[in-house]
């Protein structure tokens, strides 16, 4: 069934993609021909969670999902892309509204943060390997660190020069990406520079970051941002309390309760705190990317 608000407009959810779908979504593939170069519409996995993305009303149709494709060509198995379908497709419906059909870009391609990386498919080096293994520059991590600032105050400043002030629908990624960058990347810089722990050319990019931003405080303020100054100076006394033992995180657990005690049926898990899951499917015929593996001919 589907949900609408006020029979208005529909209310979707991600979907757990079953067999039949998995294979209405290589139907369509191959129909279309969708393909990455080098390969074939026979050369895909499906990613059985199917994201609604009719959310973007500004740039999807309400009925609009995103169903991930993993490649399996030899060499290209890194290369993973996604085609656009309608809710009536999934739902196998004959006379189902059928969407432009997307480019097959790669969906690393599509994450905020693919042009900072080292590869298309992503970076080189990631998880905790990219932070146990040494690094020839320092701190690993600090160069990576020093390119988001960057970027940041890029977009922040590109996006001053449209003239569009606070409209929230170009206003709104650089505002969130100057925030994290506020909240995690530059605390962690000036902490490790209050430590001696910076190389000189680390030094030097921070400090020239920081003289950009000073320079761009009419900006910031004027957009609502936080000012690095500040950030820096609440850092620093974070640390301290922190190192001298006065510092007791918050927590945001309200009325905690003990781990032995039973929840009473009048106080249910609210339906925000729960997530769905996907089990293993066993016996499943369709090549989907959480299923058996496909034979060569697929």
């Amino acid at each position: 069934m589907r949900n609408t608000f006020n029979g208005m407009f529909p209310l979707h959810e991600d979907l757990e993609l079953t067999d039949a779908q998995v294979q209405i979504v290589l139907d369509y593939v191959a129909e279309v021909d969708f393909h990455l170069p080098g390969s074939s519409p026979q050369d895909f996995l499906v990613v059985r969670w199917a994201r609604y993305a009719g959310f973007q009303f500004l740039s999807e149709p309400l009925e609009a999902y995103a169903v991930g494709l993993r490649c399996t060509t030899p060499g290209l198995e890194e290369h993973h892309t996604f085609i656009r379908m309608s809710w009536g497709q999934l739902m196998g419906e004959v006379d189902a509204p059928r969407l432009p059909v997307n480019e097959p870009v790669l969906a690393s391609d599509m994450l905020l943060l693919s042009r900072y990386r080292d590869t298309r498919t992503g970076p080189s080096r990631t998880g905790v390997d990219s932070y146990a293994r040494g690094s020839i520059d320092g701190i690993p991590g600090v160069a990576f660190d020093l390119k988001l600032l960057a970027g940041a105050l890029d977009d922040v400043l590109a996006h001053e020069a449209t003239g569009k002030g606070r409209e929230i629908n170009a206003w709104w990624d650089p505002a969130i990406n100057w925030g994290v960058a506020m909240a995690g990347r530059y605390p962690r810089l000036k902490y490790f520079e209050s430590k001696g722990r910076l190389n000189p050319v680390e030094l030097a990019e921070l400090h020239a970051f920081e003289r950009r931003a000073a320079q761009a405080e009419p900006t910031l303020r004027e957009l609502g941002l936080a000012s690095p100054a500040p950030v820096a100076e609440a850092t620093l006394k974070q640390a301290e309390k922190a190192e001298s033992g006065n510092f007791l995180a918050r927590h945001r657990i309200r009325n905690p309760r003990p781990l032995t005690e039973t929840r009473p049926a009048s106080d249910p898990v609210p339906e925000s705190e729960s997530r769905p899951y996907t089990l293993d499917r066993e016996g499943s015929v369709t090549p989907s990317s959480d299923g058996p593996k496909p034979s060569g001919d697929v």
